[in-house]
């Protein structure tokens, strides 16, 4: 059974995934393999799918997107030019044993980068049952709404942490006009957000 194998039986990541320390000695377990794998367009797992890559690199030229219950385990990096998406309310898991970029991201499953994660819209995380886990977070507008986090440190041009309630002006100051509409539903927001993601449109302002 490969460590990967070994995470899926996991019912949660945290205690081994939750300080930088524990992080390091999970890495040293991976075997990467020194090949890339790469997707020409979207990923998309279906409902309670599980889906495992030993390949050093997973090039993903479109979006990512999970549905409910579906599980990813990358053991080296993982890119993504577009968007990732967990649409849905149930969990998920996106487990990345190098480093993982992405265009923009919008999670509220459990989220585990081994190295960093690197944004260059918004990596916006909701919901308080799961955690984000990592030595570094960039993005240009980084979200943890109603959710705390297990990351080290974030860097972004703005950092929003609270109830979307506690955060609606400030997000109205970042959010696109269409986007901000939408994110005035509340909770039932998210699917029509995630959607807006993976249609490839925008949900910051330009600049």
């Amino acid at each position: 059974m490969s460590p990967l194998q070994e995470l899926l039986a996991q019912a949660s990541l945290h205690d081994v995934c939750g300080t930088a320390v524990k992080r390091a000695r999970l890495k040293a377990t991976l075997t990467p393999t020194p090949t890339t794998r790469q997707v020409d367009g979207d990923l998309k797992l279906s409902e309670a799918q599980d889906l495992l890559f030993e390949e050093g690199r997973v090039h993903v030229k479109g979006h990512l997107i999970l549905d409910e219950q579906s599980r990813l385990l990358v053991a080296g990096d993982l890119v993504v030019e577009g968007n990732i998406v967990n649409e849905g309310f149930d969990y998920a898991l996106l487990f990345v044993g190098g480093a993982l970029t992405a265009n923009n991201l919008l999670f509220h499953g459990e989220l585990v980068s081994l190295e960093r994660i690197a944004v260059k819209g918004v990596a916006w995380t909701y919901y308080n049952d799961y955690s984000t886990h990592a030595d570094l977070l960039t993005a240009r507008v980084v979200v943890a709404d109603d959710r705390a986090e297990a990351v080290d440190v974030v860097r972004a041009d703005t950092h929003l942490v609270g109830h979307s309630r506690q955060i609606s002006e400030a997000l109205g100051k970042v959010l696109h006009a269409q986007a901000w509409d939408a994110e005035q539903g509340g909770a039932c927001s998210y699917p029509d957000l995630a959607k807006r993601l993976c249609q490839g449109k925008e949900l910051l302002r330009e600049g």
